[in-house]
């Protein structure tokens, strides 16, 4: 049985996968540095600051319950700070992000 780990704050979070993917976020997996993979659960505070961070770095209102796309492993959280690791085009590649993500 798989297990589901628990996280407060961002700083533990991060610091147990090194990075955090908003296909993480929506996936409610991910990769534990120590642990390999497992479900993950956050606390109401924790859920609204990463939506709060994603939100604030594309400058939309993100809908949250969109299908998962490969796009969204390279939107990042990484030290409090979000990031969009970008393939080809970056300009291109965040405004599709952002069509898919619209609410």
């Amino acid at each position: 049985m798989e297990k589901t780990y628990r996280y407060t704050t961002l700083k533990g979070l991060v610091n147990k996968n090194r990075q955090f993917s908003l296909s993480n976020f929506l996936n409610k997996r991910m990769y534990h540095i120590n642990k390999g993979w497992g479900k993950f659960k956050l606390s109401d505070e924790l859920d609204k600051e990463i939506k709060y961070l994603f939100n604030s770095f594309l400058g939309i209102d993100i809908n949250f319950y969109v299908s998962n796309c490969g796009l969204f492993e390279r939107l990042i959280i990484d030290k409090r700070k979000v990031k969009y690791i970008a393939g080809q085009d970056y300009g291109s590649e965040i405004r599709y992000l952002k069509k898919l993500l619209r609410s």
